[in-house]
């Protein structure tokens, strides 16, 4: 799990993620993605879902991220 997940003790806030993180989040996605392909194609459904929503947590991260930082390109 990446540290951007995680709540800084001090501050109550959670860690910026920068270019190494983006690219670490869409390695773990592509990953994520065969892992999770695999897992349907032999009928295991047991951690299927923890693998999506691992997938969906990196996906809404970079998503938000992407947003912030348009924001701040057209200001």
């Amino acid at each position: 799990m990446s540290k951007i997940f995680l709540t800084d003790p001090q501050t109550g806030k959670t860690y910026p993620g920068d270019e190494q993180t983006v690219t670490n989040l869409l390695r773990e996605n592509a990953a994520l993605i065969r892992t999770i392909k695999e897992l349907q194609n032999d009928g295991n459904d047991d951690h299927l879902f923890d693998y999506m929503k691992r997938l969906h947590r990196n996906i809404v991260w970079l998503s938000s991220t992407t947003d912030e930082s348009s924001t701040r390109t057209t200001q």
